[in-house]
């Protein structure tokens, strides 16, 4: 299966401090993966030097077979990945479609100040397919015309998942897209994650504090301690694994029945870390 993103002994330091020491990490077309650890961990900084918001100090980032460790973020984003922001980054005066619209523009490189100014700036009948389409993938036709700031926490997540695969990601980045929901939300953004993925066919890279999430959506994920890899492997195995307990988990048990797999029965004091 073809690699949409490898990451080859990235290393970065801040003022002498290790952040990162040697992380490599493979992802391929389709696949669901987490990245997760402790705070502190390293995990935000490596998310930063995949998307070319942190330069590298060591190693190389490939996307979708192109060399991408000197490219900055928006040549990056044009190569194929997508995002979303632990904190909502959105306009709140602004309409859910008008999110959309930018991210559009921004991917054909259309976008003209000077067209806006003159009202010769509106979207394309291309830009209104596209944008209808994404709405409808997302369920968020009937909120088109809300502006953002009336919406929920768990919409405006969604608003953020629409702006990314307006760009038609090869891989969308996930930060923490369950900070701030609930359970019942969190269940539904995940749901409604599968089913677009499914149709759409990027791959996933989540980086997550809430281990029940990274369990049931994960196939695969990697753990980072100190700004080390300390595992990596199918989620299960590595969930259960002693050095991952002891460096995040807890005292968590896995569920013994093949027929739960999603769900993580709490032993310890949390089963979702503060965000």
């Amino acid at each position: 299966m073809k690699h949409v993103l490898k990451a080859s002994g990235v290393t970065k330091k801040f003022a002498g401090i290790t952040a990162l020491s040697n992380v490599s990490m493979q992802i391929s077309e389709g696949e669901r993966v987490g990245l997760i650890g402790p705070n502190g961990a390293g995990k935000t900084t490596f998310f930063n030097c995949l998307l070319g918001v942190l330069p590298t100090d060591e190693g190389s980032v490939e996307i979708v077979g192109s060399d991408a460790t000197g490219l900055p973020a928006f040549k990056r984003a044009r190569l194929g990945l997508g995002r979303t922001f632990q904190r909502i980054e959105l306009f709140p005066d602004c309409t859910v479609r008008d999110h959309l619209f930018i991210a559009e523009r921004i991917r054909r490189g259309t976008g003209r100040f000077w067209k806006d100014l003159i009202g010769l700036g509106g979207p394309s009948s291309q830009e209104i397919a596209r944008c209808d389409e994404v709405l409808e993938l997302l369920g968020l036709r009937d909120l088109a015309e809300s502006p953002v700031g009336t919406l929920s926490l768990g919409q405006g997540r969604l608003v953020e998942v629409g702006r990314a695969l307006m760009t038609e990601p090869r891989m969308l980045l996930l930060d923490e897209p369950s900070s701030g929901l609930d359970r019942v939300e969190t269940a539904a953004l995940a749901k409604t994650l599968e089913d677009v993925q499914s149709r759409e066919g990027f791959a996933i890279l989540l980086v997550e504090h809430d281990v029940e999430l990274v369990t049931g959506f994960t196939s695969r994920s990697y753990v980072l301690d100190f700004g080390r890899l300390i595992a990596e492997g199918p989620t299960r195995e590595v969930m259960a694994s002693s050095e991952v307990r002891a460096a995040y988990l807890g005292d968590f048990e896995l569920p013994e029945s093949e027929s739960d797999e999603s769900t993580l029965v709490e032993t310890g004091p949390r089963s979702k870390e503060a965000q």
